[in-house]
């Protein structure tokens, strides 16, 4: 009986040493260099999915310029070191002159929207406005326009140029002046402030003399606010020399901000301008009749 055990004890671990050795047989051993290998070429295939660039949806020409308009940062850029050359060089692109019949007058890009474009100059300058006049552009181009508002109070008036007149290459080109930050925060708090102070310096640009060579003229503030006879209003004034065809020029401080619209001048080296304060108040005026006629 115990030998019967025996027997069937040896037969079990027989079996089980049969079934171990066979299952080890079936393994396929590989050498550690080819393991090596492996493990590189696999570090290899992760490493080229990583890196791949990321996928970059694709803008047109027109939405760029839609974008820039909507959110308002078609604005010249800013000269954070006051350099006037450079200042000059950034506010150039939104200077235009204006021709109405054989006179000439200059103007500035005030707002760039995304249907229109926004030109301020002096009413003086659109007293004989018609079809026929038309507004050069700083690199040459050329179209015309329809006036859509003149100050009863102060001597600046708007004609609007519609956007469709260029292409959307040409448009991402032009820039609207950049009225000071601090004047706009505090206007929405309905506080006073002053864009410019007295001796700061100041530049205009005649681009109406010839606009394939405009001039850049340095000048100085005298008073940020001076009331004028001549004009029934405070203008700033300062020192600078303008000559005939820049009435409506903008006024520039050092940084590239605009802070004014010359609209006289003196034989003494000296220029009124309309502040830009007053010219931003009208501008508003401008936009709530657009919303209320659309």
């Amino acid at each position: 009986m115990q030998l019967e055990i025996k027997k069937r004890i040896f037969l079990i671990i027989t079996i089980f040493l049969m079934g171990y050795i066979t299952a080890c047989s079936d393994r396929t051993f590989v050498p550690d260099e080819e393991i090596a290998e492996t493990e590189i070429v696999a570090e290899e295939t992760v490493e080229e999915i990583v890196v791949l660039p990321p996928l970059i949806q694709a803008t047109t020409l027109e939405s760029d310029y839609r974008t820039m308009a909507r959110l308002g940062l078609a604005a010249t850029s800013c000269s954070e070191q006051g350099d006037l050359r450079q200042a000059y060089e950034n506010v150039l692109c939104s200077c235009v002159r204006i021709q109405i019949g054989e006179h000439y007058g200059s103007g500035s890009i005030y707002r760039m929207l995304e249907d229109e474009i926004i030109i301020v100059t002096n009413r003086h300058v659109l007293q004989y406005w018609s079809k026929d006049c038309f507004v050069t552009f700083f690199n040459g181009a050329v179209t015309t326009g329809t006036l859509i508002r003149v100050s009863d109070e102060a001597d600046l008036g708007f004609i609007s140029i519609p956007a469709s007149a260029f292409t959307y290459q040409e448009l991402l080109v032009f820039k609207n002046v950049r009225v000071p930050v601090k004047l706009l925060l505090d206007s929405w708090h309905k506080e006073d402030t002053e864009s410019i102070s007295e001796r700061d310096k100041i530049f205009f640009i005649d681009i109406a003399s010839d606009w394939r060579s405009p001039v850049c003229i340095e000048g100085e503030v005298i008073a940020p606010f001076m009331f004028l006879e001549e004009f029934q209003m405070e203008m700033l004034y300062g020192k600078g020399n303008a000559v005939p065809g820049m009435s409506g020029s903008g006024v520039f401080d050092r940084y590239g901000n605009y802070v004014g619209m010359i609209t006289g001048g003196t034989l003494q080296g000296e220029i009124a301008a309309v502040p830009v304060e007053v010219i931003e108040e009208e501008f508003e005026k401008v936009i709530f009749n657009n919303l209320h006629t659309n």
